[in-house]
């Protein structure tokens, strides 16, 4: 299976990508409101998740207009429909102030003056970090690390299919294959009934068998696998997962889960 894309940029920008940013990945940023109106939004305990033809992108929401941020400073971020949140909406101070964005850097509008500011970092509210049990992140800089990792880079092909080197349907191709599997590791057999959330399936990854093969997405050439399998499937793997914040959620998956993973004999859990 092949695919080409040469009219790719044009419909980044249609769907509301701006240019990449200096990591090179595709930024979204879209009015929350009008989001949320249109049924576009899902909040889950760890992220607000856009919908956009289909595909799902998962980003955090912030307050674009902030009233004299030189006195009473940056406004926070929140990745939850959060008690803070809620307030806003009861107090009618929510709709048309907030953007939905999946960036490390915002930018803010000062009012009354008017003055942009740009390319900021925010801070996570606390609202949202105590009620969603986050720990891996705790600004938006931390917040893009993660959403970077929850998707592995696989080995470069000379085929450039989207800003991950996959098809550009990929969300949807692994949440189907992952639904047809019942969400369970094929290779130590967790997951299914044992999960004991919908969030917790972030823990069970598609993967490429044949890692290089990134367009070949028929059945024989994916799997699926618990993020600690995932881990350990080969040298390049072990590489991907070593950063921090893939090692904290590994780390969070086996402690929940030390029991199912002891009692399947999973070759790579350690108490």
């Amino acid at each position: 299976m092949l695919y080409k894309f040469t009219k790719l940029a044009d419909r980044l920008t249609q769907l509301g990508f701006s240019e990449a940013n200096q990591r090179g990945i595709q930024i979204i940023k879209r009015d929350l409101s009008h989001e949320e109106q249109a049924d576009r939004l899902d909040f889950r305990d760890d992220g607000i998740y856009l919908n956009i033809d289909g595909q799902e992108y998962k980003g955090y929401m912030y307050l674009k207009f902030k009233v004299q941020i030189a006195q009473y400073g940056l406004p926070k971020f929140h990745i939850t429909n959060c008690s803070k949140v809620r307030e806003e909406r009861a107090a009618n101070r929510f709709n048309g102030k907030y953007f939905w964005c999946n960036s490390n850097l915002v930018s803010i509008e000062d009012r009354p003056s008017g003055r942009i500011v740009d390319d900021q970092v925010l801070d996570l509210c606390n609202y949202c970090r105590r009620e969603s049990d986050i720990d891996e992140f705790n600004n938006t800089e931390g917040f893009r690390d993660l959403l970077d990792a929850q998707e592995v880079d696989e080995p470069q092909t000379e085929i450039q299919l989207d800003m991950f080197g996959r098809p550009l349907d990929w969300d949807n191709i692994s949440k189907a294959y992952r639904q047809e599997q019942n969400y369970t590791c094929e290779k130590c057999g967790f997951g299914g009934d044992m999960l004991e959330n919908r969030t917790d399936r972030e823990f069970i990854h598609t993967d490429h068998i044949v890692a290089w093969e990134l367009a070949n997405m028929r059945r024989n050439n994916l799997q699926c696998l618990c993020i600690l399998c995932h881990s350990e499937k080969d040298e390049v793997h072990r590489r991907n997962f070593s950063k921090h914040g893939m090692q904290k959620r590994i780390k969070r998956f086996i402690d929940k889960y030390k029991d199912k993973l002891e009692e399947l004999g999973n070759e790579y859990f350690e108490e």
